[in-house]
């Protein structure tokens, strides 16, 4: 799957519509043109930049709420007591007015549009498009949750939208689209919770073969780790432990205790059944091995980001990473720009777009126009509003030196520090020292 936009309004502190367009101006026509590809006219890479708080990470989490609905709007979310949502805050109208998502994508070699839209009380539109000769409906519902187009369904629940309804019936004509939304996407947030809950998936998938070793290997190399051997440990949880476990999940009535000894097999088993796995890596020729707590945090946040900038390498995906460069050498977050940039490395077509405060990431977009287009700003008005813009909207010279140009504000996105309050913080009077 290629990502062409992603369009979107009244979403955290986006008050107005952005649109984050991955298309380049060689894409003139609703097809590409004759003897070209759909990956010759799209970026492969895109970065977001801007000062704290400015918004950035707020493009991808409008991403991660458009596929949060399309994947849980007719299952899990149903049973929240209100309808998630984060509309801009700052204005007390916007709190009840509509919010929009529009993703256009290609699948399969053919172009698509989906959008929706939501109040508090759930969705208020949706609609699905498709290329043939021109542009044409595939379904649409209103707020009444009425479907036209879709065979079999008829009507949806306020709070659900008709593509996640059609995905549990496994309807033949929109449930690859699902799928191929929900698959082609990989979210990668910034913080320790997800290089741990990567690295877990790492050691699971290690022991069921569905990751090579010797590939794992190799990745650690690419960034002179010094590891050369890794391995996975394993800990069944004791009878005994998953027995007491049981016991205290087991809800609390008068006959706990019998209820205890005659409900909680089932969970003693699973219970039971869980195993804690860790990896182990070896440096150089000794024989010892090291933990991965006591690896480096950087070795870390490499493997996690690496396992998935290779999977999304070899499925042709689009990976989408917060803070690309947190706990990593700058030549590395630069490797990875390079790999997606590269046609002979990246030979599916795979997108990442990224946040970062990496300014040396920012020589990407030197050069050609191709080049500036994928460099994006974010940045915040007086009255709390982000703005997404892009570096191209600007007049430069050939050989800019758009770093320098960046921190001096020429292009905004930058903060506004006031370093000389720092006075007020330390010059305590004797009032406050007593």
């Amino acid at each position: 799957m290629h990502l062409l936009r992603f369009t979107f309004e009244n979403h955290r502190s986006f008050r107005d519509e952005a649109t984050l367009d991955l298309t380049r101006p060689t894409l003139k026509t609703l097809r590409p043109s004759k003897g070209t590809e759909w990956t010759d006219h799209i970026h492969h890479v895109d970065g977001i930049y801007g000062a704290n708080a400015s918004g950035k990470t707020n493009v991808l989490d409008a991403l991660h709420y458009m596929l949060g609905v399309i994947g849980s709007s007719a299952t899990s979310w149903l049973d929240e007591p209100q309808f998630p949502r984060a509309p801009f805050a700052l204005i007390p109208e916007q709190m009840t007015a509509p919010a929009t998502f529009e993703l256009e994508f290609i699948y399969s070699g053919q172009r698509y549009d989906y959008r929706f839209a939501t109040d508090s009380d759930g969705i208020t539109e949706e609609s699905l498009h498709v290329v043939s000769t021109r542009w044409k409906e595939v379904y649409s519902r209103n707020t009444d949750g009425r479907v036209k187009g879709l065979k079999g369904i008829t009507r949806v629940a306020r709070r659900e939208l008709a593509l996640s309804r059609a995905a549990q019936f496994n309807h033949a004509s929109v449930t690859p689209i699902w799928e191929a939304l929900m698959r082609g996407f990989d979210l990668y947030h910034v913080g320790d919770g997800e290089v741990n809950a990567r690295i877990d998936r790492i050691a699971r998938q290690l022991k069921e073969r569905s990751l090579n070793l010797s590939a794992l290997v190799t990745l650690a190399q690419i960034a002179d780790t010094g590891i050369t051997h890794v391995e996975v440990e394993e800990h069944a949880i004791p009878p005994r432990f998953a027995q007491l476990v049981a016991q205290m999940l087991a809800p609390a009535s008068d006959d706990s205790q019998e209820q205890a000894s005659d409900s909680s097999s089932d969970e003693v088993e699973d219970i039971s059944n869980y195993i804690a796995r860790n990896l182990l890596f070896r440096h150089g020729e000794s024989s010892g091995r090291l933990r991965s707590s006591d690896e480096s945090t950087g070795t870390m946040a490499w493997l996690a980001l690496g396992t998935a900038v290779v999977n999304a390498l070899r499925k042709g995906c689009v990976l989408v990473v917060d803070e690309l460069g947190s706990s990593l050498h700058p030549q590395l977050s630069r490797l990875i720009i390079d790999w997606f940039d590269d046609p002979e490395v990246n030979t599916t077509g795979a997108q990442l777009i990224f946040t970062s405060h990496d300014m040396t990431l920012l020589d990407a977009g030197r050069g050609s126009r191709a080049k500036r287009e994928q460099v994006w700003f974010v940045e915040k008005g007086s009255n709390g509003a982000s703005e997404l813009f892009n570096l191209d909207d600007f007049t430069l010279q050939k050989g800019s030196n758009i770093v320098k140009q960046y921190l001096e504000g020429q292009f905004g996105g930058v903060p506004y520090t006031a370093p000389s309050l720092i006075h007020n913080l330390l010059n305590r009077n004797t009032e406050e020292i007593r």
